[in-house]
């Protein structure tokens, strides 16, 4: 193996950060797809289009849920290989999972057509939204399959030692995606179909071109003859399921939160809770990117057997985790009016709504990170369970009941509790699983 690859250098802090920094930005710029939609429409089109791609929003999570399994517990799984010395076997499972990814989307895109107003209609859409949700929406899901190349390239390549690809195509995908919207819906007036043309762009610049490292013979990992092996596909189904889970978790708490908001306060009420999530994400997308790219290190070494290694890393990525999620709830509490009124400044009543709701839930990023960074853990470990459980505890099974049961008690204040109430209580037990586990792992 090349003696220059991250695999075959110290576990530093020098080092681990030159790993996962490309991958923490390309996040950044990822989030940025859906938010700049949400900004340029919100300005230009109004709160009802903000609303109807918050609607959306559910139904893109569903068909990307099996990419995100993949693409988190194939790599896990494929770093495992690597660090076993099993070069080929990596190959060959990265090639089955593209393939077997994108086939199944496929299918799921195909079938979503049949009834897709329906389901618009369930994720909390009525019949004045109806039209924009399908403007907007059946653009986005028909370049779904592209999009899973999107996601999976996007770990593969750290797992290839090329995170810093990764981030030139993510920023050029979300420079270009703000260009595009701006000319398309603020210049030309395309509305909604603009947005999700701007956007479905940006899309195949980071589906398609990472094609041509994994076709080229001189990486690390390439595209070799699949070869169906059902313990490995089970094995990655189990290692990222979590991730399966948080997509998923995703689409029908922010369908909750939709169907609230629609209830106590209107179209606008969505308007605010869909730019406020959008907000929130900036921030938690982040610790996404920073656990992802650390992923790789902590499955070689495991792989390798090499506990000391395993220990470094856990110990720097837990440090750096409690330091940021100070640093980004201050951030996020002292430019609440200013992050806000991007997506507001034509709305008064909007912004005012926006700017309570995000003051309160700001505090759940706090605890995003630790539950991030120990689901993300125990994939990178091969542990699917523990990091499954952490996820349907945190985006599931707390949050849709925080959901139900607290606007009940408090009315829209319930609705932006919610989160923090879900993320508190999942980080207490996340904490408790990491110490729980901690010398069987030797972190």
């Amino acid at each position: 193996m090349n003696e220059n690859l991250i695999y075959n250098k110290p576990v530093t802090a020098g080092n681990m950060l030159g790993f996962a920094v490309p991958t923490m930005i390309r996040m950044v710029f990822i989030s940025m797809y859906s938010i700049v939609d949400g900004i340029v429409v919100s300005n230009f089109v109004g709160s009802v289009g903000l609303s109807a791609i918050n609607i959306v929003y559910p139904v893109l999570n569903i068909t990307m849920a099996l990419a995100f399994m993949f693409g988190m517990g194939a790599n896990a799984l494929i770093g495992k290989k690597l660090g076993e010395g099993k070069v080929d076997e990596a190959r060959s499972f990265l090639t089955l999972t593209v393939l077997l990814n994108v086939g199944l989307v496929a299918v799921l895109t195909a079938a979503f057509f049949l009834v897709d107003e329906q389901i618009y209609m369930l994720m909390g859409s009525d019949e004045a939204l109806l039209p924009y949700c399908v403007e907007y929406g059946n653009i986005m899901v028909a370049v779904s399959p592209v999009w899973v190349m999107q996601v999976l390239f996007q770990s593969f390549l750290v797992t290839a030692d090329r995170p810093r690809m990764g981030l030139c195509l993510s920023v050029v995908s979300g420079v270009l995606n703000v260009v595009l919207d701006l000319l398309f819906v603020g210049v030309w007036d395309m509305g909604l179909t603009g947005a999700a043309l701007a956007s479905s762009i940006g899309i195949c610049i980071g589906g398609l071109v990472p094609l041509t490292v994994f076709f080229s013979g001189k990486n690390l990992l390439r595209f070799a003859r699949p070869v169906w092996v059902t313990y490995d596909i089970l094995k990655a189904m189990g290692n990222g399921s979590s991730e399966m889970v948080v997509n998923l978790a995703s689409a029908i708490t922010t369908a909750l939160f939709n169907i609230q908001m629609m209830n106590l306060v209107g179209e606008k009420g969505v308007a605010a809770i869909s730019a406020i999530l959008y907000l929130q994400f900036i921030f938690v997308a982040v610790f996404i990117g920073f656990t992802s790219g650390l992923g790789p290190l902590v499955s070689y070494n495991y792989g390798a057997g090499n506990r000391d290694n395993i220990k470094k890393i856990f110990s720097f990525a837990l440090k750096f985790t409690l330091i940021f999620s100070g640093a980004m709830v201050a951030a996020a509490e002292i430019f609440n009016r200013p992050l806000t009124m991007i997506f507001a400044s034509k709305d008064e009543v909007l912004a005012e709504l926006m700017i309570s709701g995000f003051a309160i839930l700001a505090v759940s990023i706090f605890f995003s990170g630790i539950n991030i960074l120990a689901s993300g853990f125990f994939t990178a470990l091969n542990n699917g369970k523990i990091s499954a459980l952490i996820s349907f505890m945190r985006t599931f099974a707390l949050q849709a009941g925080a959901l139900i049961l607290l606007p009940m008690l408090w009315g829209i204040d319930g609705v932006w509790w919610a989160l923090p109430v879900s993320e508190i209580l999942s980080a207490v037990m996340a904490v408790w699983l990491l110490l729980k586990y901690r010398k069987h792992y030797g972190y």
